[in-house]
């Protein structure tokens, strides 16, 4: 998988040029599939040159500027990882190619800038998390995005229970264990006569997680990011009792995850983070709502690509999957629907950008009733 970063959106959206080309292709990642996905993007790279040549270009200049993308097809390696969807861009010293979680629609634009909505949102916005996933049998410490995850090492942080508490047996019946060492340096030993077993393995629990959380305590002093638990529920508020780490999440990701893959843990922990990260989405569809009919937001298409334009777009919410064709006047700033080929949609998302304002991507029952876009002004 290829990260969309929002510099990236924003390096592209800069792109203007006589031929600018955008290519999306939805793919699958089995083995099987791999040829008919090749076969697939053969088949919109030469509808790419065809629209070419259609425009005036010469079929040797359509060649030149599809030769980036037409060596993929031939290339084992990059359809061994696949994604749900491919992203070309070409233009004059352009090349760039995204494998996208995403299963875009089958598409070929080619214009005067390139075709981004599309991208929207996946984009990654620098969503960073801590991903902490425990159990008595492993424990394993990450850090994680939107798209990226690995693994980290920490100095001391035991691999399970069993290595923590370092278990032995003495003569006189009593099970005794020592701790193993935390950043301080010290080793604490714990003794437990033949009591109740339950109160041993809650005593054991709570000795084990302590030596995790202080394990951790240094790397999450120079941290920030928010910190979500993976592991059975009844686990976690043990922990918790010993984690004073400001960040913490409340929700966690229920389950044994010891079986679990790094990208399986994402994919499960971004279906609970992605609502923290939409916090300011939300936050700015409130204001939104508010300020519509004040003067400071719009919901008019050729209005706010026309505000994008001059810099008075904030925050522009839009609907990817809705296309507004029309055109745009640059020197007067005014964009008008129907007469052209221009889409309003995405030439607001490129404006927007272009000016430091603040895109995301919304659904219809965000929008007003039978808008693609909405907006909020600077002034």
């Amino acid at each position: 998988m290829d990260t969309v970063r929002l510099a990236d959106l924003k390096e592209l959206a800069g792109v203007q040029a006589a031929a600018a080309i955008s290519l999306y292709l939805p793919t699958e990642s089995t083995p099987d599939t791999a040829l008919g996905d090749a076969l697939r993007l053969k088949a919109l790279l030469e509808q790419a040159a065809a629209r070419l040549e259609a425009q005036g270009v010469r079929r040797a200049e359509a060649e030149r500027l599809l030769a980036p993308a037409s060596r993929l097809p031939e290339d084992k390696a990059y359809w061994s990882r696949r994604n749900r969807g491919l992203a070309i861009f070409l233009a004059p010293g352009v090349e760039r190619t995204f494998r996208v979680p995403l299963a875009c629609d089958e598409r070929v634009t080619v214009g005067q800038r390139l075709q981004l909505k599309p991208l929207l949102p996946i984009v990654d916005r620098g969503e960073r998390f801590l991903l902490l996933a425990l159990s008595q049998k492993q424990v394993r410490f990450f850090e994680a995005t939107r798209t990226q995850i690995r693994e980290v090492a920490v100095r001391d942080l035991p691999r399970d229970a069993r290595s923590a508490l370092n278990y032995a047996t003495v003569e006189r019946g009593e099970q005794v264990h020592s701790a193993m060492h935390v950043s301080q340096g010290k080793q604490a030993a714990v003794f437990h006569g033949q009591g109740g077993q339950k109160d041993t393995a809650k005593e054991d629990l709570g000795a084990f997680f302590e030596i995790v959380a202080r394990a951790l305590e240094p790397t999450l002093a120079r941290e920030k990011a928010p910190l979500l638990l993976a592991g059975v529920d009844y686990l976690l508020p043990i922990f918790r009792q010993h984690c004073s780490y400001p960040e913490l999440m409340a929700r966690h990701l229920a389950g044994n995850c010891d079986q679990l893959s790094a990208a399986q843990l994402l994919e499960r922990s971004w279906e609970i983070m992605q609502f923290y990260f939409d916090r300011p989405r939300q936050e700015a569809l409130s204001r939104l709502q508010s300020l519509l009919g004040t003067g400071k937001a719009a919901a008019d298409t050729a209005s706010v690509v026309a505000a994008a334009a001059t810099g008075k777009v904030e925050v522009l919410f839009l609907d990817p999957s809705r296309e507004v064709l029309g055109s745009f006047d640059a020197a007067e700033a005014k964009a008008a629907i129907g007469g052209g080929r221009e889409d309003l949609v995405n030439l607001a998302l490129l404006e927007t950008l272009l000016h430091g304002g603040t895109a995301y991507a919304a659904q219809a029952f965000d929008l007003p009733p039978g808008q693609p876009v909405a907006a909020i002004y600077r002034y």
